[in-house]
């Protein structure tokens, strides 16, 4: 007051305050004031999280950002496109920043593909420069409480490594770890040598992402402890299957399921024929399954799908199938039953929020049926417009036809039973890859393992 009313005179901890309720946009702006208001904008409490995209749009800002702050960020995300080498090369400069960084708590990679590609220096060049700086993250930080390694299969064939650091480092702080892989080829690729059992030292643990091939008995009984947190969520990625693979018995997950109520378990089967044809072997009635995914199959198991309805009723929430059409047309599902069986699953299932079915052929009035049961729970309800077919009535000796078209007043009728405007699918919106069996399918997917590997935990 005594220096009169100026507001560049204004204590700083006012400042950083007044900054601490505004949003990211106002804040820039508010920071435009003034040299003195500038230099507030920066402080470390004001960047607890944030998430850094390196687009050729954004790069810039990023480079500053990182440089300015890159030392005292507590929630990190990296997003960028994996296959083009100058991003990749960016992502490794903000891991070398971060690397100095002794309060990080979150790192999220969320890279567009699950390889990393690189000019000039060989591949495996590129893997250990990458490792070199998250283990240098892990050792030198002092809160890390959540990792995940965005499923770039380069980098989790060392989980070994990553797994051997944490635990000695951050076993009772750790809350999320996301060590689940993507395979373009499930059916040709090498099991590491992971040592699941140093998952036991980990006594925060909430959520955990990890692939099939290393699903155990022994790994979920450790979580039977009373002297671990309670375990919310357990993402499965499942690809090939080896012979010998032990089956998770039910009375495991019954068991699992007492000791953490509140467990939600996703089960994502990517390129995964093996783990459409064991289907029932990885399901069991007391898995509280929340979220089904597969992406990219080229089968519907529909025993299993009757089970998951069966079984899941009071668990499931989501189901998500997308699959390339076979000679430009979508596939046919054959139901064991003479009801349809996903109509058969938004009857049973009495939690279920989101629908997907792309790439197999959903008559009609099937459409309708789930709409209608459903109702305004239903939040998400994916069907492609070519995917789409209607029966129709004859005088002929065939009875009954289907045509490959869109009845006019369906998107009226399943809109009036979601209370929400709903469209089919646009094909221009569906992912090529359903389309052309040459295009990349991770764009169809990534995003979504991304999600489940994002920051949730308390």
């Amino acid at each position: 007051m005594a220096a009169g009313p100026s507001w560049s005179v204004m204590p700083s901890v006012l400042i950083v305050e007044i900054f601490s309720y505004l949003s990211l946009k106002d804040r820039l702006r508010a920071s435009s004031s003034c040299k003195r208001w500038r230099s507030c904008l920066f402080h470390p409490s004001l960047w607890c999280g944030v998430v850094l995209n390196l687009s050729y749009s954004k790069r810039q800002r990023t480079r500053f950002l990182v440089e300015r702050c890159g030392r005292f960020l507590r929630q990190v995300v990296i997003c960028f496109n994996s296959n083009n080498p100058t991003e990749v090369r960016e992502c490794l400069r903000i891991l070398e920043v971060l690397s100095e960084n002794k309060v990080i708590a979150s790192l999220g990679l969320q890279p567009s593909s699950c390889h990393l590609e690189w000019t000039c220096e060989p591949p495996f060049y590129v893997t250990d420069r990458y490792l070199t700086c998250i283990e240098k993250i892990i050792s030198t930080s002092r809160k890390l409480k959540h990792l995940s390694l965005g499923s770039v299969d380069q980098l989790l064939e060392h989980s070994h490594t990553v797994l051997e650091l944490l635990s000695r480092y951050h076993c009772d702080r750790l809350k999320a770890l996301h060590l689940a892989s993507v395979k373009e080829d499930s059916e040709n690729y090498g099991i590491i040598d992971l040592n699941v059992d140093l998952i036991r030292s980990f006594k925060a643990l909430q959520h955990l992402s990890i692939d099939y091939d290393f699903l155990s008995s022994s790994l979920l009984e450790a979580f039977l402890s009373t002297e671990k947190d309670q375990l919310d969520r357990l993402c499965i990625h499942v690809h090939g299957i080896e012979p010998d693979h032990e089956k998770i018995t039910n009375e495991t997950w019954r068991k699992l399921r007492n000791r953490h109520p509140k467990l939600e378990v996703t089960i994502n089967l990517i390129h995964s024929y093996e783990g459409v044809a064991n289907l029932l072997d990885i399901l069991q009635p007391c898995l509280p399954l929340t979220n089904f995914r597969q992406f990219f199959c080229s089968n519907l198991n529909m025993a299993a799908v009757d089970f998951i309805s069966t079984h899941h009723s009071e668990s499931l929430r989501s189901f998500y199938v997308i699959d390339g059409f076979q000679d430009g047309y979508p596939n046919l599902y054959i139901s064991t039953t003479e009801e349809d069986p996903f109509v058969m699953m938004a009857w049973r299932c009495s939690k279920l929020e989101e629908f997907t079915l792309i790439g197999y052929e959903v008559l009609d009035d099937n459409v309708v049926a789930i709409a209608r049961l459903r109702g305004q729970n239903l939040k998400t309800f994916n069907i492609p417009y070519s995917c789409v077919s209607t029966v129709y009535e004859t005088d002929g000796e065939n009875a009954m036809q289907v045509e490959r078209y869109v009845n006019p007043e369906l998107a009226d009728m399943v809109s009036s039973s979601l209370g929400w405007s709903w469209q089919p699918l646009p094909d221009n919106q569906t992912p090529r890859a359903v389309y052309d069996d040459q295009a990349d399918a991770e764009t169809a997917y990534m995003k979504i393992l991304h999600s489940d590997q994002a920051w949730k935990c308390k």
